[in-house]
């Protein structure tokens, strides 16, 4: 097994070379083993990197053939740790994912086409471990089994899920316990959105939580939540202290799926909760109102019926982001991205890396149009590597249009080959109507500090 094999397994569809890197002129070496994707400047690196480590599966990975820097959130991962040997670069990865470190850059000072010695293998390929080093929720960690049986009323999914490959062990959990399932909104798409066990997507406003369902002495148990997903008013507002939480590794969902029930089971076409009543009490109609100038509901809806298949949509914290993340109806995990954290521009380079690792079209949802910055630096990127693109800009400028001739527009931008960017008018009064039903936005209020990166 090759150093990249072991990236691999970390999560890493590629490394991203620093400019003046191996293929840049630099001194530096190829990593053997997986993928390497040159970038023109820093700024796309970076950014790139980003959108991998916040809304990819794995991590993002940074490469200038001397330093590996390893991405969950965009900080300052500190001076360089030096690694030897394989096994101690995944001795620095290790200690950097328990102390939720978001980001570590190690030296490595060995030779990488040397086949790793047997602890750098580390656990098996299809062990459900969260790889992600971002800080985690904290909580009463649970060992399914150890206490006997466990009544539980509420699940909530975070983007580790996603990570540790453990969306069907979150299903069986469910199905087995009879138990509802409220996802953060960075992991949309872990239940279908018509699911009996769906309980809607979470965490992004006020009241959410408990408009689930969590009560101050709830059994609320958590699975691959991180910290920055989960703003301290959430549980403010249902009552819930956070260090009763009951903490479950996905790599112990399968046990969990033995021991924990539902107190109040679901069941297809049972009462759904508070929130996804609420919700869908706002959203309904403006699915509905199709014509110009398109409410943010329905250019959700539109987006949703259009996508190819695996075809995916990237977004960035704010306003489009609250609304995909509301409305974007999902039926497929993957097909659409909303991150925990993410600086201007995350949204394209999160499109630019979908097709680069080969999974279908991306498209990016902004809020502005990307005419400088990394944004823009990273959609001339695309355009010079021939990548096929498009950017949907949600804000006041462009032509109004009705939800069928939205639909048209995109059709044709998702066909045609190269860089495209649509600016759509939406209105966004509606959103008074969200936070009326759920409260005032608390997503991307717990971001940890970026530092100098």
């Amino acid at each position: 097994m090759t150093v990249g094999d072991w990236l691999r397994r970390q999560g890493l569809r590629h490394v991203v070379e620093m400019p003046g890197g191996p293929r840049g002129g630099g001194a530096g070496r190829v990593v053997p083993g997986i993928r390497a994707v040159p970038a023109p400047d820093l700024d796309c690196a970076l950014a790139l990197a980003e959108a991998e480590g916040t809304m990819g599966a794995g991590l993002g990975a940074l490469w200038d053939g001397d330093v590996l820097t390893l991405f969950s959130r965009r900080v300052d991962p500190g001076e360089p740790a030096t690694a030897r040997s394989a096994p101690e670069l995944a001795a620095a990865v290790s200690r950097a994912r328990k102390a939720g470190a978001g980001a570590v850059a190690v030296h490595l000072d060995f030779d990488l086409t040397a086949d790793p010695e047997p602890p750098v293998a580390g656990t098996p390929a299809t062990a459900l471990m969260d790889r992600g080093l971002a800080p985690r929720l904290p909580g009463a960690a649970c060992r399914p089994g150890a206490a006997g049986p466990l009544e539980v009323d509420l699940v909530l999914a975070g983007h580790g899920v996603v990570r540790a490959g453990a969306a069907r062990a979150l299903a069986e959990l469910a199905a087995r316990g009879g138990l509802g399932v409220l996802n953060v909104f960075t992991a949309k798409g872990v239940f279908r959105w018509d699911s009996p066990h769906h309980l809607g997507t979470g965490f992004l406003q006020e009241r959410d939580l408990a408009l689930a369902g969590a009560y101050p002495d709830a059994v609320v148990v958590t699975v691959g939540l991180d910290a920055d997903e989960c703003a301290p008013a959430l549980f403010a507002a249902a009552g819930v202290d956070p260090a009763r939480l009951v903490i479950v590794d996905p790599a112990d969902l399968p046990a969990a799926a033995a021991t924990m029930r539902a107190r109040v089971p679901v069941t297809e076409g049972g009462p759904r909760p508070a929130l996804y009543r609420e919700l869908a009490a706002v959203a309904g109609p403006l699915y509905a109102a199709t014509g110009a100038p398109l409410n943010p509901a329905c250019a959700a809806a539109d987006l949703a019926a259009v996508l190819p298949e695996g075809g995916s949509v990237w977004t960035e914290p704010g306003p489009a982001a609250h609304w995909i993340g509301r409305t974007f109806s999902t039926v497929r995990l993957g097909s659409v991205r909303v991150p925990a954290a993410g600086r201007d521009g995350v949204a394209i380079a999160g499109a630019l890396s979908a097709a680069l690792a080969g999974d279908g079209i991306g498209v990016a949802v902004v809020d502005h149009p990307p005419h400088a910055g990394v944004a823009a630096a990273c959609l001339d990127w695309a355009g010079r590597l021939g990548i096929r693109l498009v950017v949907e800009v949600w804000g006041e400028r462009g032509v109004p249009r009705s939800s069928a001739q939205h639909r048209e527009w995109l059709v044709d931008a998702l066909a045609t080959p190269g860089v495209r960017v649509l600016e759509l008018p939406v209105d966004y009064t509606a959103t008074q109507e969200l936070v009326a039903a759920a409260g005032p936005l608390v997503a991307w209020t717990v971001s940890p500090s970026a530092g100098p990166m």
